[in-house]
């Protein structure tokens, strides 16, 4: 079993930020995020090879670590989303 212990939050280490291949894609989508402004819609088609699905999940997650919150959704295989 695993041993918990609870420290202060001081005492914990910093998340680290994510390197390699995936960084430059992760900033490319919270790029998207943090265009749109309050009562607009970003608009996303996929690129060849890519699922909707996939798009939304980049979105909801770029949304997460500014710590704001998306509204995405999918219509005839175009990503929308809104940021709140």
């Amino acid at each position: 079993m695993a041993e918990f212990t609870v420290i202060k939050d001081t005492e914990a280490p910093r998340p680290a930020r994510q390197t390699g291949r995936l960084a430059p894609r992760m900033r490319e989508y919270e790029k998207y995020v943090e265009s749109v402004p309050a009562g607009r819609a970003g608009k996303l088609v996929p690129a060849p090879g890519e699922t909707p699905r996939a798009i939304a999940m980049r979105i909801s997650r770029a949304a997460r670590r500014l710590g704001k919150s998306a509204n995405t959704w999918v219509v005839d295989g175009v990503v929308y989303f809104t940021v709140s």
